[in-house]
């Protein structure tokens, strides 16, 4: 019958898809910055990326656009700082 597929996003570091659980996901806090969203179920906007490609993502200042905010890039760094590489 019909095959079980697994959701796809695209990261904003590198712009490549991959499965959605391969990706952390940013969300804005509504009030002041930016938090990981651990179990993709913060409701708002929300930009994927691979933690590989966090740096990448802050320096093209995807994550702001994603969210559609303008986002302080050493506030939006220190949370990306403290996500796993690899």
């Amino acid at each position: 019958m019909d095959a079980v597929t697994t959701p796809q996003r695209m990261c904003a570091g590198c712009r490549e898809r991959a499965a959605k659980d391969a990706l952390v996901r940013l969300v804005w806090d509504g009030e002041t910055s930016v938090v990981v969203d651990l179990h993709q179920r913060l409701p708002g906007r929300g930009v994927y990326l691979h933690p590989a490609c966090a740096a990448r993502a802050l320096k093209s200042r995807a994550i702001g656009r994603g969210l559609r905010r303008n986002l302080d890039g050493k506030e939006v760094g220190n949370v990306l700082a403290t996500l796993p590489v690899g």
